[in-house]
């Protein structure tokens, strides 16, 4: 059960004021949500309230850049995780979206100053995002959660 997850403890001063938005490409919505909802119970875990960990939904994980990026431009959030699928099929498809969602999610985190949590999936067979979206403890949402708290902590550690 997921309540039941331990999840490392983060020493953030206030977390309650972060707010966190969730990126979800829509493809493959039963296991992006699972590592939304692993991801989501990081944070909550770690005394960020519910109420301030919003989930926008992109159409697949190309969209998940644009809105991610839209999100960083608001100013309104701490911090950004980004989810999405890619499983490779019979052309070169799977690399251009990879690539490019990779690069343009390094942009505007840099650009941005932002964290930006990076778990798109590029795998070559569904079983393959099926293992790293599970409901245990190697789901990827984990990690993103994490990641997130981690990158806060030393942003604020070094301002």
């Amino acid at each position: 059960m997921i309540k039941d997850l331990i999840v490392e403890k983060i020493d953030l001063k206030q977390p309650e004021k972060l707010k966190i938005a969730i990126v979800q490409s829509s493809y493959h919505a039963e296991l992006n949500g699972n590592m939304t909802e692993y991801c989501k119970e990081v944070f909550i875990q770690n005394n960020i309230p519910e109420d301030h960990i919003n989930v926008y939904y992109a159409a697949g994980t190309w969209e998940v850049a644009l809105i991610t990026e839209a999100l960083a431009k608001t100013k309104r959030f701490d911090a950004i995780v980004a989810f999405g699928i890619i499983i490779k099929g019979e052309t070169y498809h799977f690399d251009l979206i990879a690539d490019e969602a990779a690069r343009a999610l390094m942009n505007t985190m840099i650009n941005y100053q932002i964290p930006v949590a990076f778990e798109i999936l590029a795998v070559y067979h569904y079983d393959q995002a099926v293992e790293r979206a599970s409901n245990n403890e190697y789901n990827k949402g984990i990690e993103a959660g994490n990641a997130i708290l981690k990158t806060l902590k030393t942003l604020r550690e070094i301002a």
